[in-house]
């Protein structure tokens, strides 16, 4: 899954339908496309993270640009979730 633009209220209702029920599975969050996360999208990345795992799956973010992982570092979301540079190849 790709985001672009901005992870924040307008958008967060769109993302967690996605991942309302999620099927145990790798699922891979490419963020490099984002320009903005605010308060409302970080707690939809962490909540997807959460559901994701709890059904057994595996949820993988691939970092966006720095303005965007700045906030998920100084917020402490960088440490919850799996990060990693390039989408791996599964």
């Amino acid at each position: 899954m790709r985001l672009s633009g901005e992870l924040d209220l307008a958008g967060v209702d769109q993302f967690e339908r996605l991942l309302t029920d999620p099927a145990p599975g790798t699922y891979i969050l490419d963020m490099r496309g984002l320009t903005f996360i605010d308060s409302s999208g970080l707690r939809a990345l962490i909540m997807a993270d959460q559901r994701v795992r709890g059904e057994g799956g595996r949820f993988i973010v691939v970092r966006g640009p720095d303005r965007v992982n700045e906030v998920l570092e100084v917020t402490g979301v960088a440490r919850q979730i799996e990060l990693v540079d390039e989408p791996p190849t599964l």
